[in-house]
């Protein structure tokens, strides 16, 4: 992997992101006094701030507030959207997880991508690939040594 696919990863670190309360409603479409409300209520959280006595936003808690919103939307409650987004949350956090840690590398030429899952750990001395040819997955195993 070379320098520039190891920043990838870390070029923009999302859990620096913070937004004021406008922004958030701006970006969602949720009112300040419902997100007011949320977070009076335990579904979403703000974070502090030194030197700041308004209310900030990380990027992950806007978009929780966006889930909750297209789960009220779609006709839950907000308890039941609630929980719907904190899942939601789970998925995201999960598989963020995981491709920080198996992201070996990154390929594009032609339209078709491959992405190096580094080490196969039932054969080590292989590296599992994801390629994408005509937006179809599929998967393989190589010897990085050839």
């Amino acid at each position: 992997m070379n320098e520039e696919q190891k920043a990838l990863l870390k070029k923009i670190p999302i859990e620096n992101l913070i937004f004021g309360i406008g922004d958030v409603a701006a970006a969602t479409g949720v009112s300040q006094s419902q997100i007011r409300y949320w977070e009076s209520k335990g579904y979403i959280r703000s974070e502090v701030v030194k030197g700041s006595k308004n209310r900030k936003f990380s990027y992950k808690t806007l978009f929780k507030v966006q889930h909750i919103k297209n789960f009220l939307d779609d006709g839950f409650t907000l308890v039941g959207a609630a929980k719907q987004a904190q899942k939601r949350d789970e998925y995201f956090d999960t598989l963020r997880s995981f491709f920080e840690s198996r992201f070996a590398g990154l390929e594009i030429n032609d339209g078709q991508a491959e992405i190096d899952m580094g080490r196969f750990d039932p054969e080590p001395g292989k590296h599992l690939i994801a390629q994408r040819t005509d937006n179809k997955w599929q998967f393989k195993l190589i010897d990085p040594m050839n």
